[in-house]
């Protein structure tokens, strides 16, 4: 299936604000998995982009806006055609076999140790676990990871409310354990945080999710985790759906967290403090073109 996404981030300041750094992580992946077509990037105020990809493998606009604004817009315009139709189309190995392959991977790339720490936003300490009665999943030594994963992804929508409103941008598991409840970024750091625990690498993916197709109210990006999979590799979960992720789905940004995923950030001097961002989002179905 190919996708087309229109994008669009508006943010407004209460007083002008000046040398405004940004950095946009919008462009769709480009790999074996998904197939981009063309990317369309523009920015309000002007400004001339420097590009890199940064440590994760994401592709980044890097602005400088030097002059005072007290208003930014972002609009992306995407094509692109994601290519896993079967998420479980690959040569299992054996559970006894799991902990020497994720050894020989993480000896071979060592920068999938970065996803094998838990940063400050998706760490809980023991005690605040038991505080909020919760024990986590266990890693099945006798199912093996994918399975073990399945079910706690299961886990995490049995034991948390999904509500909007009742965290933030980048709030910490400490804070969605407290409320009990949260959004997909947030299961998906809770789902990130147990892989780990177990000794698993997994990640924190940014994109686009075709149930916002048929939405009455399209509302922002998507979110969910992606667990390095023994046989498979890098395979998605979507907790808040209860799905493994497959062709209806589009991969934009990864990172260790939703912070370094996050599709615009910056930091700016002045006085104004930004709103909460308006964002307009709209996916079309190739078919719908």
């Amino acid at each position: 299936m190919r996708y087309r996404v229109e994008h669009r981030t508006y943010l407004h300041f209460d007083s002008p604000v000046w040398e405004h750094q940004v950095e946009l992580r919008l462009t769709p992946r480009h790999d074996a998995t998904q197939r981009l077509h063309s990317v369309d990037i523009s920015v309000s105020p002007d400004a001339k982009p420097r590009v890199y990809r940064d440590s994760f493998g994401n592709l980044v606009q890097s602005l400088s806006l030097i002059e005072p604004h007290d208003e930014l817009e972002v609009s992306l315009v995407t094509e692109v055609e994601p290519l896993r139709e079967n998420p479980f189309a690959f040569e299992s190995l054996t559970p006894a076999s799991e902990p020497a392959w994720i050894r020989d991977q993480l000896q071979q790339n060592p920068r999938l140790w970065d996803y094998t720490y838990n940063p400050e936003s998706v760490e809980a300490s023991a005690h605040e676990l038991e505080e909020a009665n919760l024990d986590l999943p266990q890693l099945d030594q006798a199912a093996g990871v994918m399975a073990s994963i399945q079910k706690a992804s299961t886990w995490v929508t049995e034991k948390f409310e999904y509500r909007p409103g009742a965290t933030q941008v980048h709030s910490t598991l400490r804070e969605v354990l407290k409320a009990r409840a949260g959004v997909c970024q947030d299961f998906a750091h809770l789902l990130i945080m147990i892989a780990r625990n177990w000794g698993v690498p997994a990640r924190y993916v940014m994109g686009y999710h075709d149930a916002e197709v048929d939405a009455e109210e399209p509302g922002a990006p998507h979110a969910w985790a992606e667990v390095l999979i023994p046989g498979a590799g890098w395979l998605g979960f979507d907790a808040t759906n209860g799905l493994v992720v497959n062709d209806s789905y589009v991969a934009v940004a990864v990172g260790r967290n939703s912070l370094d995923a996050a599709p615009v950030r910056g930091s700016f001097k002045g006085d104004g403090e930004g709103r909460e961002p308006e964002v307009e989002l709209q996916i079309l179905r190739a078919q719908q073109q």
